[in-house]
């Protein structure tokens, strides 16, 4: 799934410097704007870089002498042809470089390359029902052969988003609950080591939250909290522009942040957690509970023992009963946790991510009726959720958006490759 190209109709305001010193770090800055703007020319790019024409047309040389961008000609509609000399604009070379990203997920790996844009080039993907530790590492590393076989462009980093707990300090994936066992793996340094390029980890909802901040509708958001609703419910945050992943990269463990200090106990050790409640197995139950009294129709066979996520979401879009009433459980529960959040960090523009077979936004508008009408209606904030501009993709996505932040930072530098 590629980024979405609406919604990135301005650039930002991010000052260079015309410094020597600091020339790479102009030439990221630069490469970033052309890469998550759209229509960039040269004074554009000066302007909203506050360079000189002579420093900013120095970087666009360099940058076009190693073939990483090229200048295009560029007309929109016929029309334009009738206005006079037609716009120059900067633009990725076709030999760029890329970026492969992986995703762990408790059913599924991904692999995928992508250029700086963030538009996936060729994806693989490996499902599978158990996995041990050895077994992690050597598809991960078949995903890396198969897709950069036949490859000519240069790849220059991987980024994983994964399941957590995740330290991005000491990059590691942590202690996952329900993972085959697989504990303290130094994920990035073994995958580093077998394919020879610079490798990064993050949770899979922080990855999510990044997604949306480089290549997503909200570019512009310096503070933002993204949800992913999977297996379990995570929480990624942006604040001031980046993401935040607390002092041991940690964060974003919604689901088992408790909502019930007095309820059961959780596999991490919690008691109440939101993911003890707020699960597919509970909106099963409260279906079956309320089939026995409800007589009405319904888009959900009797008959069918289990309704998934997608069969309870399509339902719930043309308006079920059951499904619906399944829902506003579930986005009950999603609510406590959501608002202690929200109490906590002031944060009003909530993104949410999860796999959908159909178009529909009843999630969202469920959650935003349920955070807007309790305890915080009353203190002039609306509370504002909209849907993820990926999908449930976000995180793979994130796994891209992880090595270009890097890269459009100065962190890393494309050309040492």
């Amino acid at each position: 799934m590629s980024p979405p190209e609406k919604g990135r109709t301005s650039m930002p305001t991010l000052h260079g410097t015309n410094l020597t010193n600091v020339k790479e770090k102009n030439r990221a800055l630069a490469l970033r704007l052309i890469s998550t703007g759209q229509s960039v020319s040269r004074a554009n790019l000066a302007r909203s870089m506050h360079l000189t024409k002579t420093t900013l047309g120095n970087i666009v040389s360099d940058l076009i002498a190693n073939d990483v961008i090229r200048e295009y000609t560029y007309s929109s509609t016929e029309a334009d042809s009738s206005l006079g000399r037609k716009p120059i604009i900067l633009d990725l070379s076709p030999n760029s470089p890329l970026i492969m990203g992986m995703l762990i997920k408790r059913n599924l790996l991904s692999g995928i390359l992508a250029d700086l844009k963030g538009r996936i080039i060729a994806q693989r993907d490996c499902r599978y029902d158990s996995l041990d530790q050895d077994t992690l590492i050597e598809t991960l590393v078949q995903l890396y052969t198969q897709l950069r076989k036949g490859q000519n462009r240069k790849i220059v980093a991987i980024g994983i988003s994964t399941l957590g707990p995740v330290d991005t300090k000491a990059q590691k994936l942590t202690t996952p609950v329900d993972f085959w066992g697989i504990h303290n793996l130094a994920l990035s340094d073994i995958i580093r080591e077998r394919t020879g390029l610079p490798t990064y980890i993050i949770h899979d909802s922080n990855a999510g939250a990044l997604a949306e901040k480089i290549y997503g509708f909200h570019a512009h958001s310096d503070n933002l909290l993204y949800l992913h609703i999977m297996n379990g419910i995570g929480a990624g945050y942006i604040f001031q522009g980046n993401v935040y992943d607390g002092d041991f990269g940690q964060s974003g463990e919604l689901g088992h942040t408790s909502i019930n200090f007095a309820g059961p106990s959780c596999n991490c050790g919690n008691r109440g957690c939101l993911e003890l409640y707020a699960n597919i197995e509970n909106m099963n139950r409260h279906i079956k509970e309320l089939r026995a009294i409800y007589k009405g129709p319904t888009l959900l066979p009797k008959d069918q023992e289990f309704y998934s996520w997608s069969d309870i979401i399509t339902a719930a879009a043309a308006m079920d009963f059951l499904a619906m009433a399944a829902l506003d459980e579930f986005c009950g529960y999603l609510s406590y946790a959501v608002r202690n959040t929200i109490h906590l960090l002031d944060v009003s523009h909530i993104i949410l991510g999860y796999d959908s077979p159909v178009e529909t936004t009843v999630v969202e508008d469920t959650l935003t009726t349920k955070l807007n009408s309790g305890p915080m209606s009353n203190t002039g904030h609306v509370i504002e959720i909209v849907k993820s501009s990926f999908g449930g993709q976000a995180p793979l996505i994130g796994s891209i958006a992880l090595v270009t932040d890097k890269i459009f930072n100065g962190e890393l530098n494309i050309f040492e490759f």
